[in-house]
């Protein structure tokens, strides 16, 4: 059994080594999130003078990234995402993670203090007072899916809540040091009770207090909302929202080549997706609700329903499952890469377009030329576990094919701040036939992580010198030499592999690794594979009858295929093409080579888009 271990503070930073094991995980807070930037230019509407009463925003009606420019003041550093809180009570929360908005370290290791805040723009309050019952309200949440923020040092890992007086000073009104474990949102309701607090200029904010080298301290916040005529208790509001993250649309990877996905599409399919929904009525009576999925095949395909439902939905229920059936959907078996993008829509009957946005969710799977286990972003980070001496160490992911295959590439997620300059050799290994990766790998490719990446993209992809042949089982991985510092990689921590998929060597020995916690079941290492789509046979054997070329060897260039084919080119023994099939004679099933004797690979493109390469000999009279 693998053990997991989380080392935080200090030890993050400086390298100092806890006695570990010679089969551990080491899962840590994130040390940069660039998503932080997104969104950032999208804001060129010019923001209001003041705003008025009702302020509302449960965050649903923007992308992730930097809160709206158009309720928020820019740049406190919090992320709004549906990816880092548990069990949220809508779509969307802001999670003030202690990175600023670029998504970077505050402050230097050990270093406690103010870190994000949540601050509103002006808001015209001038002409109420205290009579009118005027209430700031929010859900909170302490931690993420990674963990809860961790108490250090004499200044408290806190929660803030300040008010803006007409002086120009900001109050503090509530304070809430990091409680043991929050898995549920909790409510808060703060009055807004002095004179003070009535003038044209009111603003509020939502300020943590935590570790600034990293995401260690994190807080979500949700469904901030201030109006008149309220109470303490008053948590309750005419909507009914969507809030978990969807599955999948496949049932074992979250992306996938498409030529693979074509070969066995049926079994590829998810046959359950979920979501969940709450009810933030008051009541008392339910409200009847139902809902309806569909599957979008991206750019321009058709779309499919693979979901209904409805039920009577009872007041202040939360997190009401949601399950659907994306295998009901019709997906063509088209060549083209595209996208499977899944949407559920409930029917609610409310009408405040405050709300309206959050009764619809949506996530997309891409079928491209890449697998994968995660949805392209990270929750935390992974390392091989720090050490003085011994032999390297590896981290391998299993993945199983629909049909032989080429390996040109891996991508993987680094963590710059610790990862930038390290060398890391990434691997393919073939299946020992006992679930487990090969003695040696087929493929070694080494490469130093860079020092920066370019805008907006997020892995840095490593290419073989040439592509690797895989079939059935194959593993790909990345592991580094002994050293006394974390070199982390992106962990995905709301989509997993199979159990028993993830893989750790160490001494020499692989076991099945595990990152899951009380916060989190599982993640996926942000690690991927990319193929060519290409069936490459070493005989003319190991392929089916009706894709072999015959007679092979040829006396004089003349071979026939029994299988229906789109084009045809030849390459020689060194990879450079030295024929092409002519348009006219496209799909022929006789090829003429006017080639010399010698070894030669005949490229084949199947209507379908797969590519088979085979060894031709042509012998000569």
């Amino acid at each position: 059994m693998i053990r997991f271990v989380c080392f935080f503070g200090v030890l993050l930073g400086l390298g100092v080594l806890p006695h570990l094991g010679t089969a551990q995980v080491v899962v840590q807070p994130l040390g940069s999130e660039p998503a932080h930037a997104a969104g950032r230019a999208a804001a060129t509407a010019a923001r209001p003078a003041a705003l008025t009463l009702p302020f509302f925003d449960d965050f649903s009606r923007q992308p992730e990234g930097q809160p709206d420019e158009q309720r928020w003041a820019p740049r406190g550093g919090g992320l709004v995402n549906n990816r880092f809180p548990r069990r949220p009570i809508s779509r969307n929360v802001v999670t003030l993670d202690g990175l600023d908005e670029n998504g970077q370290p505050r402050g230097a290791v050990s270093r406690i203090g103010d870190a994000d805040s949540l601050t509103s723009l002006p808001i015209d309050l001038s002409g109420l007072q205290v009579t009118d019952n005027v209430f700031l309200s929010f859900f909170w949440q302490a931690g993420t899916l990674r963990g809860r923020p961790e108490a250090s040092g004499s200044r408290p890992v806190a929660l803030y809540v300040e008010f803006k007086t007409q002086s120009g000073l900001w109050q503090e009104v509530w304070q809430l040091p990091s409680p043991a474990d929050t898995t549920n949102f909790r409510f808060k309701a703060l009055p807004l009770n002095q004179a003070a607090y009535f003038h044209a200029d009111f603003q509020f904010r939502i300020r943590v207090s935590g570790y600034l080298y990293n995401a260690r301290d994190a807080w979500s916040v949700d469904y901030v909302r201030l109006d008149r005529n309220r109470t303490a208790t008053d948590s309750t509001f005419r909507d009914i929202t969507t809030s978990k993250p969807l599955g999948s649309a496949l049932k074992r990877f979250t992306a996938m080549p498409v030529a693979q996905f074509n070969q066995n599409a049926a079994q590829e399919l998810a046959t359950r997706s979920s979501t969940s929904t709450n009810n933030l009525d008051a009541g008392p009576a339910p409200t009847p609700i139902t809902w309806d999925g569909y599957l979008d095949v991206l750019p321009g395909g058709a779309t499919s329903s693979y979901l209904n439902g409805g039920i009577s939905f009872d007041a202040n229920e939360r997190q009401q499952p949601i399950i659907g059936d994306p295998s009901r959907a019709t997906v063509p078996l088209t060549p083209a890469a595209k996208q499977l993008r899944q949407r559920v829509v409930l029917s609610t009957g409310e009408t405040t377009p405050l709300t309206l946005a959050n009764d619809t969710i949506s996530r997309v799977t891409d079928l491209t030329d890449y697998y994968a286990y995660d949805d392209g972003t990270a929750e935390a980070s992974i390392s091989l576990a720090p050490a003085a001496t011994g032999p390297a160490s590896y981290y391998a992911l299993r993945f199983d094919l629909n049909r032989s295959d080429q390996v040109r590439a891996i991508r993987l997620y680094p963590v710059l701040g610790t990862a930038a300059g390290r060398f890391v050799t990434i691997n393919i290994w073939d299946d020992n036939g006992q679930g487990q990766p090969a003695a040696q790998p087929k493929a070694t490719k080494g490469f130093t992580v860079p020092a920066s990446l370019p805008a907006g993209q997020n892995y840095v992809e490593v290419a073989f010198d040439a592509p690797v042949p895989v079939n059935g089982t194959f593993y790909a991985g990345y592991g580094h030499a002994p050293t006394p510092q974390f070199v982390e990689f992106g962990l995905d921590l709301n989509n997993a592999p199979p159990a028993g998929y993830f893989l750790l060597n160490t001494q020499g020995t692989w076991s099945p690794a595990t990152t899951a916690t009380n916060y989190s079941p599982a993640g996926a290492l942000l690690l991927r594979p990319v193929t060519t789509s290409t069936i490459t046979a070493a005989t003319p054997a190991a392929l089916p009858d009706r894709l072999r070329l015959y007679p092979n060897p040829t006396p004089d260039g003349r071979v026939r295929l029994a299988a229906p084919y789109a084009r045809a080119a030849v390459l020689d023994a060194v990879g450079r093409v030295v024929w092409e099939q002519p348009a006219s004679q496209a799909g022929e099933p006789e090829l003429l080579l006017p080639l010399p004797a010698g070894l030669y690979f005949v490229r084949l493109t199947l209507p379908d888009g797969q590519i088979v390469t085979q060894r031709l000999a042509i012998s000569g009279q």
